[in-house]
């Protein structure tokens, strides 16, 4: 795996970003169980399997919610590597991000798009992991989860919680194990909205690197 030095990677022009510009796209309306087929969002290499090219190295995801959903009070995380193929949601356009830089990436990153039943080659790295700390009121606008991948330090959370009288936002941070996506592959990333019984919106943004 490589090692991260923002030197080495800016140099490389390996190092790719993607975001849908804080635009919130609607999640499922009761997403109160993990589900292979709607999940939060799905990240694809896009080369075929078996294939001896470039492998995804998931640097950081960060979401969050910019409009209130109903009923929402707490959020797990569960994510899967599969060799499945995801279609529809809105797919986001990625960029490297050294300006001088015109490589293209092997990603494809699709927000609440339709997903696969998972297969027999499923790797499940992610279990089930609270990301939300249940409230005692409705998840409020900017509830963020940030996750880094590959981090040398313990998990940790850092939050500013909701109260029984005024919902406030919670930034919760996560360090994650390390990910790589091969050809062929796609990384599953499934949210339980506990107790959400209407839409909400959420962004993402993702940063990764290629080799």
């Amino acid at each position: 795996m490589p090692i991260y030095r923002v030197s080495t990677v800016e140099d490389q022009g390996t190092y790719f970003t993607a975001n849908n510009a804080a635009t919130g796209i609607a999640s499922a309306s009761a997403p109160t169980s993990f589900s292979d087929t709607a999940p939060f969002a799905v990240v694809t290499n896009t080369q075929g399997a078996g294939t001896s090219s470039k492998q995804m190295y998931l640097d950081w995801i960060r979401f969050y919610e910019t409009a209130a959903g109903t009923g929402a009070t707490g959020g797990t995380l569960k994510m899967q590597l599969d060799q499945t193929v995801a279609t529809g949601g809105t797919l986001l356009v990625p960029k490297a991000t050294r300006g001088d830089d015109g490589a293209t990436t092997v990603a494809a990153i699709r927000l609440f798009p339709t997903g696969i039943a998972a297969t027999g080659a499923v790797r499940v790295i992610v279990g089930s992991q609270t990301v939300i700390p249940t409230q005692t009121t409705p998840l409020a606008v900017n509830t963020e989860v940030f996750l880094k991948f590959a981090g040398a330090d313990a998990f940790q959370s850092t939050q500013v919680n909701g109260t029984a009288v005024t919902a406030l936002y919670s930034r919760n941070v996560f360090s994650q194990p390390p990910v790589v996506i091969s050809p062929g592959w796609a990384l599953s990333i499934q949210v339980i909205l506990l107790n959400q019984s209407a839409t909400s919106s959420w962004a993402f943004e993702f940063g990764w690197d290629e080799f």
